[in-house]
């Protein structure tokens, strides 16, 4: 069967996104910024052999989503009342198209490469689920062969060791797993410097705009 990707993400709209790093940027530039690390993720998703999807939370609709994502088969709203139902009727939803695997990326990931998402597909080859992991203990992709709703169900997110937990579901549920590459994400500003770091010498959309936003103190 054909594999697939989701990206789940909200509109990239000042006050509504990447909000835990208005310490240091204006509103303003953190939008500018998610839009960098969508432009980035778009380009990685169109160098993997998978129809795209993109899942936006219906708060602010879909903004310049369609814009940003011209190679995406349709964009469609999230649903669900909490952050785990929201991800399983997504991937649910692409799934039950006829795609297997499938593969779930947030969308604050400006070092994501190809071979992440690749490493998530061979993971899949041999294994119902896989889960790409985070620093902070969490993980920023999750990919499944088949409807899983064990993997989200009553989880709590943000806090804690989340990939650990979604791990444990997995061996609960019986549900062969293997991992997928780890990929840092960026929520903080401790993750916005390291960031920044990491992209030193890079023309990447977000490299650019972080010098943007940086040569003016950090607004925009």
């Amino acid at each position: 069967m054909d594999r697939a990707l989701i990206c789940f993400t909200r509109a990239p709209l000042p006050g509504r996104t990447k909000t835990r790093l208005q310490p240091v940027l204006s509103g303003a530039a953190c939008a500018a910024l998610h839009t960098a690390f969508l432009l980035d993720i778009a380009q990685v998703c169109r160098q993997v052999a998978a129809a795209l999807y993109v899942a936006y939370a219906p708060e602010g609709g879909q903004g310049r989503l369609p814009e940003l994502f011209p190679s995406a088969r349709e964009l469609f709203p999230q649903e669900g009342e909490d952050l785990g139902a929201r991800m399983a009727a997504a991937m649910g939803r692409v799934l039950a198209l006829g795609y297997s695997p499938c593969v779930l990326i947030g969308s604050d990931l400006p070092l994501l490469t190809p071979a992440h998402l690749e490493g998530a597909f061979r993971a899949l080859e041999g294994a119902d689920a896989t889960l790409g992991p985070t620093a902070d203990g969490g993980y920023y992709l999750v990919g499944l062969r088949e409807p899983c709703p064990p993997l989200f169900a009553g989880k709590r997110y943000g806090c804690g060791d989340v990939y650990g937990d979604a791990v444990a579901a997995l061996q609960a549920a019986g549900v062969s797993f293997a991992p997928a590459p780890a990929c840092p994400d960026v929520d903080t500003p401790e993750d916005l410097a390291a960031m920044r770091g990491a992209l030193a010498g890079s023309r990447s959309h977000t490299a650019r705009c972080l010098e943007r936003i940086f040569s003016t103190g950090g607004g925009l």
